[in-house]
């Protein structure tokens, strides 16, 4: 998910805002239904994304005029090209280990949340942002509870229901805006 954009820049972003929202929540609807299709789908997706950022990067070594980071650049693009293709092999194993990462990632969210909603007080929104951040140390710590048993399931659904929260909480955050107590 994304940090909430400052007072200043709202205005012209009100429209995005509450399109990101609604498409969120939406999200956030289809995993639940699906968790498995959409654990499997995160898992796969970020496995397609590693594979090509280290096509990429090899490209950029090879077409590239900077001599300088070659053979760390080469190096890094094997590393993302394993995991992705591990990733796109290995679904049960990189699902256990996006499980995880889903846990820790989270914690950070729910913590930027909470700091930013207080940093956000003048908007009326700012309860809806705490409330998210809330949630997903909440959702963190139900995926640890669970852990491993939970990779099946877990990173559809809780990704699902912090989807919703956020889209919730964008909603607002457009909606209140010129609203500020």
């Amino acid at each position: 998910m994304t940090a909430l954009p400052t007072p200043g820049t709202i205005g012209k972003s009100r429209g995005w805002l509450t399109f990101f929202g609604i498409f969120s929540i939406l999200v956030g609807f289809f995993a639940i239904t699906f968790p498995l299709a959409a654990s499997v789908a995160i898992e796969q997706v970020i496995g397609i994304i590693l594979v090509v950022s280290a096509v990429f990067a090899v490209g950029a070594v090879v077409v590239g005029e900077e001599k300088n980071h070659r053979i760390a650049t080469v190096i890094l693009a094997l590393i993302r090209l394993v995991a992705g293709v591990l990733l796109l092999v290995c679904t049960h194993s990189g699902m256990l280990a996006l499980t995880a990462v889903l846990g820790a990632f989270f914690f950070a969210e729910g913590a930027t949340f909470i700091i930013s909603s207080f940093t956000l007080r003048h908007n009326r929104a700012w309860p809806l942002i705490l409330l998210n951040g809330i949630v997903a140390i909440i959702l963190g710590a139900l995926i640890f509870a669970q852990f491993p048993s939970s990779a099946a399931w877990a990173t559809g659904l809780l990704y699902g229901i912090n989807s919703i929260f956020y889209g919730v909480a964008i909603l607002g955050f457009a909606a209140m805006h010129g609203k500020a107590a």
